[in-house]
C-alpha cells in the first residue's frame, strides 16, 4: 500500500509542479505495476491465451470501424478530412485490441 500511496502522491506533487511528462509516468506506474503482477501471477488456463489473442484481433477492428462510420456519416466531407478520421482509428487500432486482450485475460473464467 505504502508504494501506491507514494506513487500517487508523486504523481500529484509534480502535477502541482506542471511537470505533466514525470506525472504520466507516476500515474503509468502506478496503473502498469498491479496490471502486470495480476497477469504474471495469474494460472493459466488452456485456451485461454487463444481466446485472449482473439480479442486483441476482435478489438483491433472496433476503432477502425468506429472511424469509417463517423468518416461515413459525415456528409460532405473531403478526402483529407475523412483521411483523418480513418487514419486515427488506425492509430488506435492496436492500443484498442490489447486494452481487450488485457481485459479478458484479468477478469476472464477458465474453461469448465
Amino acid at each position: 500500500m505504502v508504494p501506491a500511496l507514494l506513487l500517487a502522491a508523486g504523481a500529484c506533487v509534480a502535477v502541482a509542479a506542471r511537470h505533466f511528462a514525470l506525472a504520466s509516468a507516476f500515474t503509468g506506474t502506478l496503473v502498469l505495476v498491479p496490471l502486470v503482477f495480476r497477469l504474471w501471477t495469474r494460472p493459466w488456463y488452456r485456451g485461454l491465451v487463444l481466446r485472449g489473442l482473439g480479442l486483441f484481433i476482435a478489438g483491433m477492428h472496433l476503432p477502425m470501424l468506429a472511424g469509417g462510420v463517423l468518416a461515413y456519416g459525415r456528409i460532405g466531407c473531403d478526402g483529407a478530412d475523412c483521411g483523418q478520421t480513418l487514419l486515427w482509428g488506425i492509430v488506435l487500432a492496436p492500443v484498442a485490441g490489447a486494452v481487450c486482450s488485457v481485459v479478458y485475460w484479468l477478469v476472464g473464467r477458465p474453461p469448465v
